[in-house]
């Protein structure tokens, strides 16, 4: 298991349980989180808290996630993201993207 998710009013956290999300697991990370979001929760709240390395193919997938859950009216959220990742979303200019916050608390509010 890669994801774990946890039940919260309208919506649903999504704990990343491995350090690393690279092409050797993007496939299956994208489609766990997919068949955690089938009931379209409202607020998708990702936790990256475990994770310290996402390659171009663990972007893709985000990005997908993130088309996914706005296409249904839903809306994405990040949390506990380290500086590293910050970075690559940075360089990417994928922040402009994602609703990015440091803790839980100001991601449900």
């Amino acid at each position: 298991m890669l994801v774990r998710a946890e039940a919260i009013p309208h919506g649903v956290i999504l704990h990343i349980e491995v350090p690393r999300v690279d092409m050797s697991i993007s496939r299956r990370f994208r489609e766990e989180i997919q068949e955690i979001l089938a009931p379209k929760p409202n607020v998708v709240i990702m936790d990256f808290e475990k994770t310290d390395y996402l390659d171009s193919s663990a972007l893709g997938s985000l990005v997908s996630i993130l088309r996914d859950v706005r296409g249904y009216g839903g809306d994405l959220r990040l949390i506990h993201l380290n500086q590293t990742l910050r970075m690559l979303l940075k360089l990417s200019k994928l922040d402009a993207l994602f609703k990015i916050y440091d803790k839980l608390e100001d991601a449900m509010k």
